[in-house]
């Protein structure tokens, strides 16, 4: 099963897979970065098993253009302070570092526990919000506004 996750970066430094490499070996040296045939796709690896995929997009990026499109669609028009700030986020975005995660079964906790060092990496050096595939749009507190859509 894949599951998706976004973090949507309003800050004007870019994110690398250089950099990701980096950050994740800091963390936990059994963190690995492996290439594909696709130079904006890396697998993401801990101990050698496969947790997943990351894509970094930009706005030159057709995908980036598609999802930002899609989030502004399902947003709709913002009503609350938190679909406002959601919809600031949307309009500034300067990258999507977008994540397929994968696990067997019905049980993905351990998998998503692999990504947190990322989404908690990414909050504490880019400004961004992070999306959810059927739960919404998170910031550092929590949910902000929950969204029950896949794209």
């Amino acid at each position: 099963m894949g599951y998706f996750m976004r973090y949507i970066s309003t800050d004007a430094r870019p994110v690398t897979f250089a950099t990701l490499d980096e950050v994740l070996a800091a963390i936990d040296t059994k963190y690995t970065l492996r290439a594909t045939d696709l130079d904006e796709l890396v697998e993401v690896l801990h101990d050698g098993q496969l947790y997943g995929q990351v894509e970094i997009d930009s706005p030159e990026d057709e995908l980036f253009e598609d999802d930002i499109s899609a989030f502004t669609e399902m947003l709709g028009e913002p009503k609350t302070d938190a679909e406002r700030t959601v919809a600031a986020a949307l309009v500034a975005a300067q990258q999507i570092v977008a994540v397929e995660m994968f696990w067997e079964g019905s049980d993905g906790e351990m998998t998503f526990s692999k990504f947190d060092p990322l989404w908690d990496w990414l909050f504490a050096n880019r400004t961004g919000i992070l999306q959810a595939d059927t739960e919404g749009f998170y910031n550092t507190e929590g949910l902000l506004v929950e969204r029950k859509f896949m794209i």
